[in-house]
């Protein structure tokens, strides 16, 4: 395989057609690239909306839990020097599993958050993160609680302590998610599309079709990173829709012709004969 003929690949159905005999380790690492760069307007869409809120994705909190939340809260606690100020040790529990303690070392939580003097732990799905102050400092609660979205201002801030140590293992996840996904889907339509060696005497084989197939993706990839800095929700769609089609242009054009070209020369070896 000639890295012109990958270029190529990405725009001419001949050159997909002259890479069906890709080494399958190579096929291979090109399908992980793909598959990366598919998922890649995902991953910038997530920079680009700003603080993720963490707490209403994990805990699935309601606003109305939201508003008894803030309120609960004792209103003489503070945040001061990156240091918690706070005199509170009753804990209390906001709808059916949400907790929120104070300097409590031995808190066992689903959902919720235990405020230490020097540091906070968030915790979600009985997953610990522990985060300093950070962005916190200067919260009073009595003040949040008077305002009408105090809930918002706390917990934003608290995502974006979150936000961190968190945004390497979802970056990760999303391109993992990418790397699996593009490799079933893949291998499903290259199965899908082996049914169209009935009526032939002779068809490629599964390996020259799964080349098909990845190659042909490179296509509708490139659409989908254009395509998706702007409008990620589109992405998917062009994919899954863009790569068979892509295949069967290829398929037509080349394929086709090569078996017939391939069985024309075998018939006139036989005559000779």
């Amino acid at each position: 395989m000639k890295i012109k003929q990958l270029f190529h690949a990405t725009w001419q159905a001949e050159a997909v057609y002259e890479l069906r005999k890709t080494p399958i380790f190579v096929t291979v690492l090109i399908a992980i690239f793909l598959g990366i760069l598919q998922m890649t307007p995902f991953t910038i869409s997530f920079f680009e909306i700003g603080t993720y809120r963490f707490d209403l994705q994990m805990w699935d909190i309601e606003d109305e839990q939201q508003g008894q939340l803030l309120q609960s809260l004792p209103e003489a606690c503070y945040i001061s020097d990156f240091t918690f100020i706070c005199d509170e040790r009753e804990s209390f529990t906001i709808g059916e599993d949400i907790s929120i303690h104070f300097n409590d070392p031995n808190a066992d939580l689903i959902h919720g958050i235990v405020f230490f003097e020097q540091h906070f732990v968030f915790v979600a799905n009985q997953q610990d993160y522990v985060l300093s102050y950070g962005v916190l400092d200067g919260l009073h609660f009595g003040e949040l609680q008077s305002l009408d979205h105090g809930y918002d201002i706390l917990f934003g801030r608290v995502a974006e302590q979150l936000r961190g140590i968190l945004i390497v293992p979802f970056v990760l996840g999303v391109y993992q998610t990418g790397i699996l996904t593009f490799f079933i889907y893949i291998l499903g339509i290259s199965a899908f599309s082996m049914l169209l060696k009935f009526g032939h005497t002779r068809f490629i084989s599964f390996k020259e079709m799964l080349n098909i197939m990845v190659f042909a993706a490179m296509l509708p990839i490139l659409i989908v990173i254009a395509v998706g800095l702007i409008t990620p929700a589109f992405s998917t769609i062009i994919f899954n829709m863009g790569t068979p089609l892509w295949a069967y242009v290829v398929y037509k054009k080349y394929v086709i012709p090569g078996l017939q070209s391939s069985s024309k020369v075998e018939l006139e070896k036989k005559e000779c004969e």
